[in-house]
């Protein structure tokens, strides 16, 4: 009979101890996270309006991943045309002073100037975030536009034997705006559809479809090309032509600020809408968030109070489980 009760005894304080460790590791949790460990159970298994809870949230949580994605590509797009309009400004200036200078020596660093001024348009055309290229259309993979070295190859081979600035007009003309010309083929190595629109919410989505073959950044690159190659080697033209082109480029370029300032508010009215959204999500999110606390939610100092009772609780089950095991017969005789 000693047996069988020590045995029996022994079965409950193993229970008791079994029951106590698991309701001290639920309670830590709930104190670590803030939310019951057991939902199903707490909600008296009625998960209806938690599970819809959890699946807005998890949709606006993807919505939050877009819009600082969408916003991203939207302010270092507008950042890139600032820097584009900023430097054709520039040259434009510079450029229109080549008829009060014309000496080769000025004409050659107007030139020179027109070159970085046309690596710089190119370079920022061939932005990217992340490998993703932002002016390349669908084919975010690729660059947007050739470099500088290539395309001024090819526009010194299309413009050999040209001897007037009429001749080069139009050479440039055929180079940059023919459908199916040479620009299309071999300037722009983007696509020619527009990137996906990015989902913004529900119902709310952006397209940032900016892409470098936009007649704004062709008219831009003709003009700075002109006066690029105004004093090129290989082309051996007139100084007076020279001269012409490099102010003919002054002036165009001063017109095309119209275009770039367009462009650019247009650009801004959709990272005002992205902005716009994005406070929508997060106002919901909020909303979402304090309704799922009110539903699953623990109060940490109730939580941390029955935490403390039950670890002294099975600190007194320790106790007696050591102290039974060190009974024996002996202790009764």
């Amino acid at each position: 009979m000693d047996t069988v009760g020590d045995l029996a005894r022994s079965l409950v304080l193993g229970t008791h101890h079994t029951r106590l460790n698991r309701e001290l590791d639920q309670l830590g949790v709930e104190i670590a996270t803030g939310f019951v460990r057991d939902p199903a159970r707490h909600l008296q298994g009625d998960v209806t309006g938690l599970v819809a809870l959890d699946r807005d949230l998890s949709r606006l949580e993807a919505f939050r991943i877009s819009t600082t994605e969408a916003a991203a590509r939207a302010a270092t797009m507008q950042t890139t045309l600032e820097e584009i309009q900023g430097r054709v400004e520039l040259l434009s200036q510079v450029l229109l002073s080549a008829e009060l200078t014309p000496t080769q020596e000025m004409r050659e660093t107007f030139a020179e100037e027109a070159q970085n001024a046309m690596g710089q348009v190119l370079g920022g055309l061939n932005r990217n975030i992340g490998g993703r290229f932002l002016f390349s259309g669908t084919a975010n993979d690729t660059p947007a536009v050739a470099g500088l070295d290539t395309m001024l190859a090819d526009l010194r081979s299309a413009l050999a034997g040209q001897t007037t600035a009429d001749d080069i007009d139009t050479a440039l003309d055929a180079w940059f705006d023919t459908v199916g010309g040479s620009f299309e083929t071999s300037g722009y190595l983007g696509a020619t559809e527009d990137a996906s629109p990015i989902r913004l919410g529900t119902g709310e989505s952006v397209a940032l479809d900016v892409r470098g073959d936009d007649a704004v950044f062709r008219a831009v690159l003709k003009s700075v090309a002109k006066a690029a190659l105004a004093t090129d080697d290989t082309l051996a033209l007139a100084p007076e032509v020279q001269t012409e082109l490099l102010s003919q480029a002054g002036r165009e370029l001063l017109g095309h600020q119209q275009g770039l300032v367009e462009m650019r508010a247009g650009l801004g009215a959709k990272e005002a809408r992205i902005e716009e959204v994005t406070a929508r999500n997060a106002a919901q999110r909020t909303a979402l968030s304090m309704m799922r606390v009110e539903l699953v939610g623990t109060d940490s100092f109730e939580a941390a109070a029955r935490y403390e009772n039950v670890r002294a609780q099975l600190e007194s089950l320790y106790a007696i489980t050591a102290r039974s095991s060190q009974l024996s017969l002996v202790d009764f005789l």
